[in-house]
Parts: structure tokens; sequence; C-alpha cells
């Protein structure tokens, strides 16, 4: 038992000092191919670390000013010159989203407005993108109340979501009133709606703008709401693609003939459309809304009325 503890003993001892030869050899090598540094140095190991790498490879200087995560500079990102932050103003105090959606309303139809003694028109182009599609299926003219319509131009799903809104907006006030909501208020809940999605995260401005037509107790009304959320009083206004010229068009016609009345009113806006139409006209690429005094309902015209104004015009 002795021989075999003492055989053991012996073992292990030469074990041991196998270990220690190694060790040693490894540290002697690991101070010849470290030089100028201290081998038990962990900050000099990594700073020699970050040179043999910076001279293996080297990087690009960056200028001075423009440098990639610099606090000072603008936190939104810059894609072929377009400004992608909604909540942020720009140097020169606009926010560019609501500039950017007004470009979208510019891309829309025609649309406008004529407000007269005895009612308010609203007239908007209305193209297809092919002839297979049902014109049943697409309108821009539609009633938010029995005495209250509107028109856009720009996105037409932005449109929905205002017209839903809008709608819901002039029940709840004819439920707790039992009478129908005055014009300039819901102008203004709209308005207020628009507004809102120019100044929160996650959301964008909406890419429409509207004239909203109709008749109350203060008499004929007609207002241009934009994706800002900025509303006016008119008494003739047009959006969309041709809205210089047609506007342009209504100063000269609206102040030319005195005492317009609601029928002149729809061959003015007739007229003003016709001026920078693509092609012919005919019922089924142009939409009319009337609001009359005789009984304050807003209605839009059928096919059949238009085309007796057309040839009216014509």
């Amino acid at each position: 038992c002795s021989l075999v503890c003492r055989l053991l003993a012996t073992r292990i001892q030469s074990y041991l000092d196998r270990r220690q030869r190694r060790a040693s050899a490894d540290r002697t090598t690991h101070q010849h191919t470290r030089p100028w540094t201290n081998p038990t140095s962990e900050t000099s190991h990594r700073s020699y670390s970050r040179q043999h790498r910076e001279s293996e490879h080297p990087t690009q200087t960056t200028p001075k000013g423009h440098n990639q995560f610099n606090n000072n500079s603008n936190t939104s990102y810059h894609m072929s010159g377009a400004n992608y932050s909604l909540t942020t103003f720009s140097p020169s105090g606009s926010l560019l989203q609501i500039d950017y959606a007004l470009e979208a309303v510019g891309a829309g139809r025609t649309s406008l407005g004529i407000k007269v003694n005895d009612g308010v028109v609203i007239a908007t182009e209305k193209m297809t993108p092919s002839i297979l599609v049902d014109q049943k299926s697409r309108f821009k003219i539609a009633s938010l109340s029995d005495n209250c319509g509107l028109v856009y131009s720009g996105m037409g799903p932005d449109y929905r979501v205002l017209l839903r809104k809008g709608r819901k907006i002039a029940q709840q006030y004819f439920l707790t009133y039992k009478d129908e909501i005055p014009i300039s208020q819901i102008v203004r809940e709209m308005a207020s709606v628009m507004q809102e999605f120019t100044q929160s995260g996650g959301v964008r401005p909406f890419g429409v703008s509207l004239l909203i037509a109709g008749f109350d107790d203060e008499g004929p009304q007609l207002y241009q709401v934009d994706p800002s959320g900025s509303y006016f009083a008119w008494k003739a206004s047009a959006i969309g693609k041709h809205s210089i010229s047609a506007k342009t068009f209504l100063e000269k016609r609206y102040f030319s003939q005195k005492d317009m009345g609601l029928e002149d009113a729809i061959h003015t806006a007739i007229l003003t459309l016709k001026e920078n139409f693509e092609g012919a006209i005919t019922p089924e690429n142009i939409e009319i809304g009337v609001i009359s005094s005789k009984d304050r309902k807003f209605k839009p015209m059928s096919k059949e009325e238009i085309s007796d104004f057309l040839k009216e015009v014509e």
C-alpha cells in the first residue's frame, strides 16, 4: 500500500512540474510578441490590439462637421432631398410633410365651389382609370348631413376616413339637439381632426383638401379645409390640379355677373371645369352637388340633370 502511494505521489509531482514549465514558456513567448508593453497590463493589451487592427484595416476619416452621430444634426432621415419628419419644423418654420400633403392635393383632379345668395354649388372632375370600372362605385361628392355636403381633391382613401368622421359628428349633434349641425361647427370639428394628424407621432397628414358647402341659419356657406387643419370661408374657390387657373377664371366670372343665381352658378362651374378639362365633358366624368335656399337640402345632381346643363352651356 505504501508503495502504491509513493508511486502516485511521484506521478502527480511530475505532472505539476510539466505544467509549470509549460506556463513559464508561454509567458516568455507572449512577452516577446508584445514589445514595449507590460504583460500584466490589460490596458496596454487593448491599446496594442486597437493599433494593430487600425494598421491592418485603415478607415476613412470623417470631415469635420459631418459626424454621422452628431447630436446637433437633424434627427430625421434625408433621402433624395426629402424630409420625413412630421413633428419637426424646418429651419424656415414650416412642416415639410404638410407641404408634401399639399402636393398630393395638387396632383388630384380639380374641384370647385361657388356660393350665391340662394345656394351653393360644388363641382369636380371624375376620371376613371379604366373604362371597365363601374361608375356607380366611384363618387367624389357626398352629403355629411341633410344641409351639408362636400367634395375633395387628393387621395380618395383619406377622403373616405374624413367623410365617415364628419357624418358621425353630424349625427351626434342631431341626436343631442334634434336639429341639423351648423356649417361652421362641422367645419371646425373636421379641421380639428385634420390638425391632430399634423402633430402626432406615428401618423401622417391627410392628403386631401375639402370644399364643404351647406345652408343654415346664417345662410349659404362655403368653406375650404386644407391638410394643415386651417379653414376659411369663401365666395368661390378651387382646389386640385388646375386650381390657380380655375380661381382666376372664377374671379372674372363671379364679379362680372351681378346677382348671380343658382343656375348661373352651375353654368359657371361647368365653364370653369371646361377651361382645363382633358377631353370632352360628359355627365360621366364630372359631378355636381347643389344646395338651395328653397329646401336647404344638399343633393348630388343626376346625370340627366347634368346633361341638360351641359347642353345649355354649349
